[in-house]
């Protein structure tokens, strides 16, 4: 790293403290108790030092830029400084730079103040004041704070940063919100103005070139709704908000005398300014400990306040540098932060201090209010509609019921789309069976009509589904690669543990036996064919207009999630043959309800956009006890009769409930993968007998 020869350290001026790369105030780091703040680094290897973890900080602390080698896709990179003038409050600058921790914690930006004379700083500043060609902000007429704070928490930008104190969420108040993971802001307030915040947040692209400021989707006036939520702007008119106080006049020579240092200082590696070159990188000479990596400032050199366990980690990556590579993904989503909001291979996603603040449909459980996961996305999708994904296309966005929306990375969607479906290629995936002679087949197993019933949960294009209003099928073929379809199919949960999507395919066996032989492999193909080739719509999409719509199991059990009286907004209904009923309520991994007689009239559940809470068809009901231990649901699989199995965590350990009905009677079969007998209630009103074997009780339910 280029620096020039400095004088040793000296007592900051309040005014002229100023140093190039801290000018946005984003990337900041002070000489006293200021560790950078690394989220990718904190969350999975602050414990201890690691070589993955100094391959993080490596990247994220901008080693890289000047030295070469980081395994990271896309390189960190500090602001670009073009238009800092108008951007940023000069005096603040000053006042900020005395105590950077003060204003922005955690930042990531190393000291190069120290030793830098007053007069050189003055000649940086007049040189970085005439950066850009400048910009035009634009005005706008109405400011709503109120509404910028609900679309700064429903965005998501609370996955990074930090809640509102004020701020009160359906499951989490921002008071309460306690996360050492939370990226601060700096002062804004004292920073910057209410238009040049808006027009930052409308195109963040601009200045944060590396896409750890991803660019949320908003128009002009949400911008400056935010902008004012952010900066606590409580009038309704922007004009009134304070301005950037404009910078003073230099002379040429000051500013050519500024160029000169920032060019001998390399701040190019880091930061995009205008007419400056970055020089060639250069290696880091032995572990970094007498110069970067030193644990007091060395006059010279860029110092990095770190902690032990951050220093050790770079030390250890130093030392295997060329043998460190990014082949699953982890250290790239980590630097980038893309665990805030999605998980990958069982890592990552919301943490308990931000899930609660994701918000949506909950009537599709998490998977309608939580991002979808990373793992295999490169496999999943198809690269250009991935690319679509990154690049923000607006019709890329299939999951309107989900309020936290994805963010763009457009100056690097080709470059991340290509390289997830290199990492994620599976080359001996398993084809889709693709016979065009069976896609009509298609149309009856997306149906109601002797289907799967896919439509009773997924919109069809303009039909909206009839019940809870998943994603749309009918462009899947768009959307998905055809292997990656098939083995979703034959086991939805293995993609994402918990999800509402129940295996239709359970042990890769048909419950359809009179479609296409109940050839599982042909079933699939003919479903994905009339979704690509298909003409017209599923079968089963009623007539709105008919009467009720009672369900009558006949030769095999009939499924049915809706929202339901004592069993929530997550209850799987069960009606088996002969008059025996089932509500297990899916939120607490519990059976709630069982009755006899008539089963469920699902008229409102299908119709009803808003739909009531439902009630059995019979007065003969009988309620489970409340447990005192409620499991956490991992969905459900069918056999071949068409009988659920329940499964559950409960305790750390794997709890599966069986029912099936045999001569009026409730066989209820409960089994675990390890230790004690979990504890199981049963409903009054009903006589209960019991067999026992080893890791697993079968209880019959009888009526008198």
């Amino acid at each position: 790293m280029k620096v020039p020869s400095l004088n040793p350290i000296q007592r900051p001026n309040p005014v002229r403290s100023l140093i190039i790369p801290c000018l946005v105030g984003a990337f900041f780091c002070s000489l006293a108790d200021a560790e950078p703040h690394v989220v990718g680094f904190e969350r999975f290897h602050g414990g201890e030092a690691s070589l993955e973890g100094g391959a993080i900080l490596f990247s994220e602390l901008g080693c890289a830029n000047c030295h070469g080698g980081s395994p990271v896709k896309i390189a960190r990179k500090g602001p670009n400084l073009a238009d800092l003038s108008q951007r940023v409050d000069r005096e603040w600058v000053a006042a900020f730079l005395n105590d950077p921790e003060s204003g922005r914690k955690g930042s990531t930006m190393p000291s190069m103040a120290h030793g830098l004379p007053d007069e050189d700083l003055d000649a940086v500043i007049a040189f970085l004041g005439t950066a850009g060609k400048g910009v035009k902000f634009g005005r706008s007429r109405h400011a709503n704070a109120e509404r910028g704070s609900a679309l700064y928490h429903e965005k998501g930008c609370i996955a990074c940063h930090a809640p509102t104190s004020d701020f009160k969420s359906p499951h989490g108040d921002g008071d309460a919100f306690d996360s050492a993971l939370a990226i601060s802001h700096p002062d804004l307030k004292e920073k910057t103005s209410l238009e040049a915040l808006s027009y930052f947040l409308s195109r963040p692209g601009r200045y944060r070139v590396d896409g750890r400021m991803p660019h949320v989707a908003l128009d002009g006036q949400e911008a400056v709704d935010v902008a004012a939520h952010l900066l606590d702007f409580q009038s309704s008119d922007p004009t009134g908000a304070k301005p950037v106080v404009k910078w003073p006049k230099t002379t040429p020579e000051l500013e050519a005398r500024g160029k000169a240092l920032v060019e001998k200082m390399n701040c190019s590696a880091c930061h995009s300014i205008p007419g400056v070159k970055a020089t060639a990188p250069a290696p880091v000479k032995g572990d970094g400990a007498s110069h970067c990596l030193s644990a007091k400032p060395v006059e010279g050199i860029p110092h990095y306040d770190l902690t032990e366990t951050q220093r050790s980690s770079l030390s250890l990556y130093l030392k295997s540098q060329n043998e460190v590579k990014d082949l699953d993904g982890h250290l790239t989503l980590a630097a980038m932060n893309c665990y805030a909001c999605h998980d990958r291979d069982g890592v990552g996603g919301p943490t308990e201090a931000t899930n609660s603040f994701f918000v949506g449909n909950e009537g599709l459980g998490d998977s309608g209010r939580l991002p979808p996961p990373l793992t295999g996305i490169g496999h999943k999708l198809q690269r250009d509609w991935l690319e679509g994904v990154l690049a923000g296309k607006p019709d890329t966005r299939v999951r309107p019921y989900v309020k936290t929306e994805m963010p763009s990375y457009g100056a690097h969607a080709k470059a991340l789309a290509d390289w997830f479906a290199e990492i994620d290629a599976v080359k001996d995936a398993t084809p889709l069976v693709d016979r065009t002679d069976d896609t009509e087949a298609g149309r009856k197993l997306l149906g109601i009509q002797g289907g799967v019933n896919c439509i009773t949960c997924h919109n069809w294009d303009d039909q909206k589904s009839l019940g809870i209003p998943a994603l749309d099928l009918s462009s899947l073929d768009k959307r998905l690669q055809p292997e990656w379809f098939r083995s979703y199919l034959l086991n939805p949960a293995e993609y994402r543990p918990g999800t509402l999507m129940p295996p239709l395919w359970p042990g890769g066996q048909s419950s359809v036996k009179d479609v296409l032989d109940g050839d599982t492999e042909r079933q699939i193909g003919a479903i994905w064919n009339f979704i690509k080739n298909g003409e017209g719509i599923p079968e089963g999409f009623p007539d709105r207009a008919g009467g009720k719509f009672e369900l009558i199991p006949e030769d095999r059990p009939v499924i049915q999630r809706t929202f339901f009286n004592k069993a929530g907004t997550k209850a799987i209904l069960v009606g088996f043959p002969g008059g025996v009923n089932l509500a297990f309520d899916g939120n607490k991994g519990v059976p709630a309800l069982v009755w006899r007689g008539r089963f469920f009239d699902a008229y409102d559940t299908w119709f009803t956009r808003a739909a009531p809470f439902g009630d059995p068809l019979s007065d003969e009901v009988d309620a489970f006890p409340p447990s005192e231990t409620d499991g956490r649901f991992r969905g459900y699989t069918l056999d071949e009769s068409g009988d659920p199995t329940f499964i559950q965590i409960r305790g750390g350990i794997e709890v599966k409930e069986t029912f099936k009905v045999s001569d009026g009677k409730l066989i209820r079969t409960v089994a675990w993968s390890e230790g004690e007998a979990p504890e199981v209630k049963h409903p009054e009103g009903v006589t209960v007998e019991e067999v026992a074997a080893k890791n697993s009780n079968t209880y019959t339910y009888s009526w008198k």
